[in-house]
């Protein structure tokens, strides 16, 4: 059976898998694989049927049966209750649900408390020093992340680029070429982060057909971010300044399709002292 956790957004952990310390996550869960799927479909008139023109992945619901206990007293069975009704209350913002499989792997979603700790004190449901229900969390997002991954270039000579090893991104890159594997269910979303120097940066997906291309000088040293995550989406340098006037017309937040994507990296004006990275999260249909 895999772990499961709640980190809150100050960062405090409640494993509901911890035997050990009065924690056990029961049989019953749900919400930890396929999301809820809606579909856009148009009908004709004197056909039957209808054709579906998108399908959309919605948030999702997880719901977690839960027993907790203490052992020593009644006071620090409230304690443990009321810490874990602190920790959950949703005004502070999502929290993250971790599922961690038997086998080390580790797969995260954004969760708010919905439900499940109103206080139910019949006698099936709790006692002096323990009590158990189902807690219920809201997930926006419908995909479970994956660890993050990163890979970095840097220039040996003014225009040209090799990986800094060790990479998991093929055996022989020439000139900006690049393979990445994105080994998650549905598209990942990268953040660049290129160190200066450069005059223009081209980042092409060539399996996409997707360009950005920002045209901007930096100097040795300095930053520029371009975070092309849904709802996120910005382009600074040095954290501070906006570039997105300095993006081309035909540029998109482009994302890496599931599998093997072919990429193209160009930054004009580039040295030694140039670095190219990138960072994403696999995105999961499934824990």
């Amino acid at each position: 059976m895999p772990t499961v956790s709640f980190t809150d957004p100050a960062g405090a952990v409640t494993k509901f898998s911890d035997w050990g310390n009065g924690w056990v996550l029961q049989p019953g869960a749900k919400g930890l694989d396929m999301p809820v799927w809606a579909f856009t479909q148009d009908e004709s008139p004197g056909i039957d049927g209808y054709a579906i023109r998108q399908a959309r992945a919605g948030g999702r619901e997880v719901a977690l049966p839960i027993a907790f206990w203490a052992d020593d007293s009644r006071a620090a069975y409230l304690e443990r209750r009321r810490g874990l009704i602190r920790s959950l209350n949703p005004k502070r913002g999502d929290g993250l649900l971790t599922v961690t499989q038997s086998d080390g792997t580790a797969r995260t979603i954004g969760a708010r408390y919905t439900a499940g700790l109103e206080g139910d004190e019949s006698v099936d449901a709790a006692g002096a020093r323990w009590c158990m229900g189902v807690i219920t969390f809201a997930c926006p997002s419908p995909f479970w992340l994956g660890a993050e991954v990163t890979t970095e270039w840097r220039a040996a000579t003014a225009g040209s680029f090799f990986p800094i090893l060790p990479l998991a991104v093929g055996n022989s890159q020439v000139l900006g070429a690049v393979r990445v594997d994105n080994d998650g269910d549905d598209d990942a979303y990268p953040v660049w982060t290129v160190t200066g120097p450069a005059t223009a940066i081209s980042l092409t997906n060539l399996t996409t057909g997707d360009v950005l291309v920002l045209t901007r000088t930096v100097s040795v040293g300095d930053t520029v971010v371009i975070d092309t995550r849904e709802r996120q989406q910005t382009a600074l340098l040095n954290g501070a300044t906006n570039l997105w006037g300095d993006l081309s017309d035909a540029s998109t937040m482009w994302a890496l399709a599931p599998g093997e994507n072919d990429l193209t990296l160009t930054v004009t004006g580039s040295t030694s002292n140039t670095r190219v990275r990138m960072t994403y999260q696999p995105r999961y249909l499934a824990a």
